[in-house]
């Protein structure tokens, strides 16, 4: 099944119980004192609400909001030392992280509600290669914020994954004085070097400007690999006039080295193998063969003028080129001997340039007793690519004892392909609050042109069409903070598989039912919300079962089914708790090639964690932050074709974090704060997923790091 979401070859897809989860906030002295103010927290203090910007492309409060979405805020990414996306969002309901464990960790592998979701940066869709290994990543110190919106977002969005999207935001210009470094240091010889400096440049305060960046260099947890990376984001902002304002950013990013992108087999890893378990650090492609090297830059430009009368316009736009290099000798089979491993090797070459423009009017305004808060739109995105492939055949291995340097073939070129996408969207979406009622209507209408040339066969497949989309949502706020909601949504999304006469198939479409309830109480900071869910994907490619093997319709169906509980609360000052559970039944439930009935990989069925520190308020220890957290990962399976029905083993996994303001030792440390993370902290050995009898993958290993980080 291939989609134009980021999907790679190699099988890059697609008794509740709530565990209370504690998240601290540094102490209160140190944050009024070393970092900036906090935008649209999810925890607040006060009479101030969590707001969601993503969810509806308009500043509203989470908890009046008709959905499931969740806020990850800078202070929280620092506090448990988040090194990626997937790390950020191993808190999150709904979520299954790290698909392909400690490996691949070049690329943002994760699924929500089942599927893998759209990524999003300062409201822009990043751009990825359809069908190959080109996939842009952001590193996570660059990043402000991150919201994750959950079920179809195709209403505001256009094309998008029904699961959702994750929206980022960017350090952006502050019209204040920032400044930060930080120097982290752990095991696997990692380090990461980290700057944020900002503030006004001019005595008129018309110019604002800001630089982020970031150097890092790991061994990785798996064998002869490393990683490193190179990342700048200078950006400023020129308030033109007090209505105006208008902000510059470029963003460039270098990864010469990214560590492995392998896989271990079923036997050895989560089934007996009579020769022993292969080690997790395994590493099954060839050192002087394997790279993978990529290259990423981008232009945006976000502009904003108030209209008067409580009305705005925005436009957002940014122009992004991702180039890679990939080369890799990878498992295709286990010979009967259970330990020797027959290999393939795989290179590509890519290129991929995107175009994106966002226009928003937005407004509030009365009618009668109701209060509105629309936003009208039209957007536009191009994206180009070109790529060129090659596959075939590499020397064997042997798993338990390997000998490395065997020469390897360098593959000729049997698939180069470049492809157009072209999408024009016009939308429409208005909140209505009367009294204790809020109804939120979202509409949109696309025009998608997508054409694929094959340079090898010299043919071209097409596709034009148009689509709407929508989402209607009702929600009622009662006195005593609960919120009962009910939701419905859709969305579509274009795939890159062509059928029997070599014509682009249809996009599939997705359909989501959801009823929750929200609830944040009068007397204590909180907010905790149950969300209940029934999704399908349809137009899914399938085999046709009039053609011949590998030729495709779309008449496959993927339905998720799930329940997911989370709740955020500061009961006392210095605690924050946060709790996350997921229930999710995941299936296909058409299919020609043998998946009916089987479940998707990556996809526990139940997951939960906890987490949280307390941070001293007073006393000798005032300003020692302690705590740590849980994360339980259900049983997961692999459905692919003649594997049958695997279960792959449950884990639990213990973290640690300990932080300490080291200005309370001496006022000349002021804004300096010392930290500590250990994630996996009795080093569990588990498997995050099995895509085929081939390839499964170890998850993370016990990882610690130290942080020392100054703020002024």
């Amino acid at each position: 099944m291939q989609s134009f979401t980021p999907q790679l070859r190699r099988g890059f897809a697609g008794s509740a119980a709530l565990s209370a989860l504690l998240l601290a906030a540094a102490p209160a002295q140190a944050a009024e004192a070393d970092s900036g103010p906090i935008v649209s927290e999810l925890l607040v203090t006060g009479q101030k609400q969590a707001e969601t910007t993503s969810g509806a492309k308009l500043d509203l409060p989470a908890a009046q909001t008709p959905q499931s979405i969740s806020v990850i805020t800078r202070d929280e990414l620092d506090l448990r030392g988040v090194g990626s996306l997937n790390q950020a969002v191993r808190f999150t309901a709904g979520v299954a992280p790290e698909t392909r464990g400690n490996t691949a960790g070049r690329y943002d592998q994760l699924n929500l509600r089942g599927f893998s979701p759209d990524r999003y940066l300062d409201g822009l869709r990043l751009i990825d290669s359809s069908n190959g290994y080109n996939q842009s990543q952001i590193d996570i110190a660059l990043i402000d914020r991150i919201e994750v919106v959950k079920g179809p977002a195709s209403a505001l969005y256009g094309l998008s994954s029904p699961g959702g999207l994750i929206a980022m935001s960017s350090k952006l210009p502050r019209f204040e004085t920032l400044g930060e470094a930080a120097l982290t240091v752990g095991d696997y010889g990692y380090w990461n070097g980290a700057f944020d400096l900002g503030g006004v440049l001019d005595k008129d305060g018309r110019f604002a400007a800001r630089v982020a960046g970031v150097v890092s260099r790991s061994d990785t947890q798996i064998r002869l690999t490393e990683a490193e990376r190179y990342a700048i984001t200078p950006s400023i902002t020129w308030k033109i006039d007090d209505k105006t304002s208008w902000t510059l950013a470029y963003a460039y990013q270098d990864d010469p080295k990214t560590g492995a992108y392998g896989a271990v087999p079923l036997r050895g890893s989560v089934l007996p193998n009579p020769n022993g378990r292969i080690a997790r650090d395994f590493f099954d492609s060839e050192p002087a063969f394997d790279r993978f090297s990529r290259t990423q830059q981008a232009v945006s430009s976000f502009f904003t003028r108030e209209l008067g009368a409580g009305w705005s316009f925005r436009q957002n736009a940014r122009f992004m080129r991702v180039e890679s290099e990939y080369r890799s000798v990878y498992i295709q089979g286990l010979a009967p001997d259970l330990r020797t491993l027959n290999r393939g090797a795989a290179a590509s070459v890519e290129g991929v340039d995107g175009f994106t423009l966002d226009n928003q009017v937005s407004g509030k305004f009365q009618t009668g007793a109701a209060a509105h808060a629309a936003v009208f739109g039209l957007d536009y995105q191009h994206t180009g690519q070109t790529e060129a492939a090659g596959f075939g055949d590499a020397p064997p291995l042997d798993a338990f004892k390997p000998v490395y340097g065997a020469p390897v073939a360098f593959p000729a070129t049997t698939f180069s392909v470049r492809m157009n996408l072209n999408q024009t969207g016009v939308y429409a979406q208005d909140q209505v609050s009367l009294g204790g009622w809020r109804v939120l209507l979202s509409g949109r209408f696309d025009w998608v042109d997508i054409s694929q040339y094959d340079r090898l066969a010299q043919s071209t497949s097409a596709l034009s069409q148009d689509k709407f989309t929508g989402r209607a949502g009702l929600l009622y706020v009662f006195d005593n903070g609960l919120a009962p909601y009910a939701s419905y949504a859709t969305s579509f999304q274009p795939q890159t598989t062509v059928d029997a006469k070599g014509q682009l198939l249809p996009p599939t479409e997705g359909e989501q039912v959801e009823i929750g309830l929200k609830y944040q109480p009068r007397i204590w900071n909180a907010l905790v919300t149950l969300s209940l869910y029934d999704l399908r994907q349809t137009n899914v490619a399938t085999q046709d079962p009039k053609g011949a093997p590998g030729i495709s319709i779309a008449a496959g169906e993927i339905r998720s089914r799930g329940v997911e509980l989370e709740g955020r609360a500061t009961p006392v000052r210095g605690l924050q708790l946060n709790g996350a559970y997921t229930y999710l039944d995941n299936l296909v439930t058409k299919d020609n090639s043998g998946l009916q009935g089987a479940r998707p990989y990556g996809v526990p069925q139940q997951t939960a964690s906890a987490f949280g520190v307390y941070t001293f308020q007073e006393g000798a220890a005032a300003g020692l932050g302690l705590g740590g957290g849980v994360r339980y990962l259900g049983h997961g399976f692999n459905g692919v074709v003649g594997d049958g029905k695997v279960k792959i083993p449950e884990a639990t996994l213990f973290d640690l974090i300990a932080n300490y303001d080291l200005g309370r030792l001496d006022g000349r440390w002021r804004g300096l704060t010392l930290s500590a993370n250990v994630n996996n902290l009795f080093d569990k050995r588990y498997i995050t997923s099995c895509y085929a009898t081939m390839w499964c993958w170890y998850g993370s290993g016990r990882t610690a790091q130290a942080t020392l980080r100054y703020r002024w």
